[in-house]
């Protein structure tokens, strides 16, 4: 089973390119070093990262999504 991760710097610069007027530095410092893809939801409720697991998911293998990590 493949788990797909972020580390967190990837996850910021990308919401700084796509929403460069929300000051996601705010919240950098609260996230989790790895963020897990599987656990985006939670997150993005908890945080106020945009989209659902499913889109990020849909983005990546658009090419995209933040730079993933396959473990």
């Amino acid at each position: 089973m493949k788990q797909i991760h972020y580390t967190n710097e990837q996850l910021i610069k990308w919401l700084e390119t796509r929403w460069p007027d929300v000051r996601w530095d705010k919240i950098a410092k609260d996230l989790p070093p790895i963020i897990w893809r599987s656990r985006w939801d939670k997150l993005a409720e908890k945080f106020g990262l945009p989209y659902s697991r499913k889109y990020v998911q849909n983005l990546d293998c658009r090419g995209e999504g933040p730079a993933s990590v396959k473990v």
